[in-house]
């Protein structure tokens, strides 16, 4: 873990606030827990990459769940077939868990703590994690990846290895990155499974 100089947070607070409700609605959301916000959006902001994500993926450490209830009864929302919802807010989707209740947490044994849902992603690019409240930052799997350059599994149990699979495809091309021997022999695996 490391305390920040600010970058990640301003730099989200300013993504964030180029929508109209999108901040205010992350700052209500900090009042339920801590928000950990996680994978794609804050890898792009950690790595500078310019784009707007797709959506934002959110654990929270609740110490408020009824607030949390009352606050996104406010927004269109539904809950997704893992237990976590899926909350649009100015036409932006927010993917939010109970930190205690991921699949990862759930699946695996791997304890629930914001330095293990950094370990609990498939691909080794995804571990980064943010605590927008304390403004810490896990991300050393992260740094090693990109150190490294090379893609790697890293947490192999995962209801999506498929769908994992092409976005490693994506990753490879976008951060330049080489596929390590293990995510090799994995894509080797479901090639030959599909004959």
């Amino acid at each position: 873990m490391s305390k920040i100089d600010g970058n990640v947070k301003a730099n989200l607070i300013n993504l964030l606030g180029g929508y109209s409700e999108t901040l205010n609605f992350v700052e209500k959301l900090s009042e339920t827990g801590e928000l950990l916000f996680f994978g794609g959006a804050v890898r792009d902001i950690y790595i500078k990459n310019d784009q707007y994500p797709r959506d934002f993926d959110i654990a929270i450490k609740f110490t408020d769940e009824m607030k949390f209830n009352n606050i996104i009864n406010d927004y269109e929302y539904y809950k997704n077939r893992f237990g976590g919802y899926k909350i649009k807010v100015s036409g932006i989707d927010f993917d939010i868990w109970d930190l205690n209740n991921t699949w990862a947490f759930k699946n695996t044994n791997l304890k629930p703590s914001e330095e293990n849902l950094a370990k609990s992603v498939y691909l080794n690019i995804d571990g980064i994690v943010y605590n927008f409240n304390s403004n810490c930052l896990y991300a050393d799997l992260l740094k090693e990846t990109l150190m490294k350059s090379e893609l790697d599994v890293n947490l192999e149990k995962n209801p999506h290895v498929e769908l994992n699979l092409l976005r490693a495809l994506v990753f490879k091309r976008k951060y330049n990155l080489n596929l390590s021997n293990k995510l090799k022999r994995v894509f080797r695996y479901y090639v030959d499974s599909t004959k």
